[in-house]
């Protein structure tokens, strides 16, 4: 999904992500082999706890969700897709006595159909949508050094995954409150984010508990820069590229408590050498060879009422040169309250609003074009914890001008995400 139609598809979910699931284990890991949040937290499971202590983690999950778009947008009507994931971390110091090595993968099996075809939208409804295939997601190599401060990882790589998060919009299941549509937009091929990764490395280094600094380069499209869907010309995730220019990406995330907790996160891209005829420059028609952009992001908790009730915000802002991006400007926010229910102190309430702007001069370009010169989305759901490893999100969504054009009417979708995480 690396077309404009389809730029906001990711894989950090966030609360609910891929990521989460493929690497939800603490910093201690529980000799059990079984993540916190799994059906299996209650079991007796002497395998799995065998392979946890010899540094074997794995698990299986599964998504499942439902939607409807009942007004507007390109047509009407219900879909269902779904995700199955596996997963698998290798701690070499127990394995094989490599201090701070670690080896992680993880593949899955995405099927049905996506919302997203019936709004037309450029953000993605669904977070997980994506072409029906078995791909291989990640798959590198992390060595830990200068007791854990800091880290490099080389591999296939998703970028979704520790670049541009936040936190607290990981509650949401539309794609562009994880992956920015701004970045699956004017990326090549939408960028090294779900549901394609690239071949590259990142350092993260954090000198303090408090502050972290991460650089990663990769290479510069996740699959054929050419391809008209990025999704089939990497069809099983095995394309490691070479030769397509590099992507670099910095950020720096400053952590903070004052008796309510907050991070700050200020970053940037930049894309070189980029393949030629990928960039135009809007006001020439001249081929530009590079792209940027640049980002901050707050999440902050603004109330809390011991370790059970709390409300969190977020909010996030990125900007790109007009004269070359199809969007030039973005920005997100959006509140979460959890535990507010009685008795349901794992469930969460959340709203969030997404706004892209289209860049002003390709819309003098191209004026009549019908091209509209925002799109935004508005989410609302609810997150509820079933049973361990077991969870239910109702979901509400409204799209102004879905695709940024005017040829498509607003549009409604109501639908709803179950997950199983073993």
């Amino acid at each position: 999904m690396r077309s404009m139609v389809k730029a906001g598809a990711v894989s950090a979910l966030g609360l609910l992500s891929l990521g989460a699931a493929a690497g939800a284990w603490a910093e201690d890991k529980p000799v059990t082999g079984v993540p916190e949040e799994s059906i299996a937290a209650g079991w007796n499971d002497p395998v799995r706890a065998s392979f946890a202590q010899r540094g074997v983690l794995y698990g299986l999950n599964y998504t499942g969700e439902y939607y409807n778009v009942t007004s507007g947008g390109v047509s009407r009507g219900s879909t269902y897709n779904g995700l199955i994931e596996t997963y698998v971390d290798l701690d070499l110091e127990k394995l094989l006595g490599w201090k701070g090595g670690t080896i992680h993968a993880n593949a899955y099996y995405v099927h049905g159909i996506g919302p997203t075809t019936n709004t037309g939208s450029s953000f993605a409804v669904s977070n997980l949508e994506g072409f029906e295939t078995v791909r291989l997601d990640e798959l590198w190599f992390e060595q830990a050094l200068l007791d854990d401060k800091l880290k490099l990882k080389f591999g296939a790589i998703a970028a979704d995954t520790e670049f541009f998060v936040s936190d607290t919009a990981g509650a949401f299941l539309n794609g562009t409150f994880g992956w920015a549509g701004i970045l699956a937009t004017n990326m090549v091929q939408g960028g090294p984010a779900y549901p394609l990764t690239a071949m590259g490395a990142r350092a993260q280094f954090a000198p303090t508990d408090n502050l972290t600094i991460l650089a990663g380069i990769f290479n510069g499209s996740p699959a054929n820069p050419y391809a008209d869907d990025s999704q089939k010309s990497n069809r099983h995730g095995t394309d490691f590229r070479f030769g397509d220019g590099a992507l670099l990406i910095v950020e720096g995330a400053f952590r903070y408590d004052i008796g309510l907790a907050g991070t700050v996160k200020v970053g940037g891209w930049r894309q070189f050498d980029a393949p030629d005829g990928i960039y135009q420059d809007f006001n020439t028609g001249e081929t530009v060879n590079q792209a940027s952009g640049l980002y901050a992001i707050v999440d902050q908790q603004i109330w809390k009422n011991g370790d059970d009730q709390s409300v969190s915000i977020f909010g996030r802002v990125s900007g790109s040169p007009t004269s070359h991006s199809v969007m030039d400007m973005y920005f997100d926010t959006g509140v979460v309250f959890s535990g507010f229910v009685p008795g349901r102190t794992k469930d969460a309430f959340g709203a969030a609003f997404g706004w892209g702007q289209i860049s002003s001069d390709l819309v003098r370009l191209d004026p009549a074009d019908g091209r509209a010169t925002y799109e935004s989305v508005l989410e609302l759901n609810y997150t509820a914890q079933i049973c361990d490893g077991v969870t239910l999100t109702p979901d509400f969504q409204y799209f102004w001008n879905p695709g940024a054009t005017q040829d498509v009417g607003h549009a409604t979708v109501i639908g709803a995400r179950a997950k199983v995480s073993y």
